[in-house]
């Protein structure tokens, strides 16, 4: 069972104060770089500019680094998440991600990889942006102050570990029956840290993103003119079994069927299928 790790409890990890949030709406801003680390240069191949762009075109609001920055931003940097490209490119392939960093450098928020094989640079850099934003217009955004973190801890403060739970680091905090004594401020997090995963097979591509306590499927990319990009096609639910999934998927004729499934011991995604009275297994792998 030790081997039995399943990528969905790679997708999410809750550290919360009165609730678990799986989503990024208690971020108002993003702060998009002018230059990326992964790249020499300051808006290379126009990445920059494109990643503003799209992620406004998502309904988020986007602003460049060192601009001038509203009020409510300046007051509470926690407000923001600052974006963050990588270039994972290989020989034949062009590859980015997204990953999104809060006010504490933490990566809450990474999404899917986009692909490209694309051999203009601009093109192939542009393309793979492209796809790695299929993710956030799966995650259907909207602001919600509720859902804000205050970025400042006040020195000396007494915390009811009731209420809250914190990361300390060792001899800064002493621990009583009831209340936690900071000397210091102490770092405290409410937002879901999460990773995609894509699965893949010969005729399709699709990446795993938990919504409303469920693993949704979305296109990547597919051989079947059946399966459109970003469509949804799978639901996954929870059973009593770990590693068993009650599952709702689009088949190769365009409907969907109910039926199980599970992760493997590799962590591929293992769906049945039911053909003449017999089961079997359609298996994606996961795509590194």
């Amino acid at each position: 069972m030790k081997n039995k790790i399943l990528p969905f409890l790679l997708l999410f990890f809750y550290i919360s104060i009165n609730f678990a949030q799986n989503d990024l709406n208690g971020y108002k801003y993003v702060i998009i770089p002018k230059k990326y680390d992964s790249f020499t240069e300051e808006n290379k191949y126009q990445i920059n500019s494109l990643t503003k762009f799209l992620f406004e075109k998502n309904g988020y609001t986007a602003l460049f680094e060192y601009e001038s920055y509203p009020d409510d931003l300046k007051n509470n940097p926690c407000l923001a998440v600052t974006a963050k490209v990588n270039d994972n490119s290989k020989m034949l392939s062009t590859k980015v991600n997204v990953e999104l960093i809060d006010c504490y450098n933490k990566v809450v928020f990474t999404s899917v990889e986009g692909k490209s094989k694309e051999k203009d640079y601009k093109k192939g850099y542009q393309e793979a942006l492209r796809g790695a934003f299929i993710t956030f217009e799966a995650l259907e955004y909207s602001f919600d102050s509720s859902l804000v973190v205050n970025s400042n801890v006040a020195p000396s403060t007494s915390i009811s570990v009731e209420t809250v739970k914190i990361i300390p680091t060792p001899a800064l905090v002493a621990v009583t029956d009831k209340t936690v004594a900071v000397n210091q401020p102490v770092k405290i997090e409410t937002k879901a840290s999460s990773m995609v995963k894509s699965y893949k097979n010969d005729n399709i591509s699709f990446f795993l993103i938990e919504q409303n306590n469920s693993l949704i499927a979305y296109v990547n990319s597919s051989k079947n003119d059946t399966y459109k990009k970003g469509e949804k096609i799978g639901t996954l639910k929870k059973t009593s079994r770990p590693d068993v999934y009650r599952i709702s998927w689009k088949n190769n004729e365009g409907v969907f069927e109910n039926t199980t499934g599970y992760f493997d011991e590799k962590g591929n995604l293992n769906v049945d299928i039911e053909k003449d009275g017999n089961v079997s297994a359609i298996v994606f792998e996961v795509e590194n």
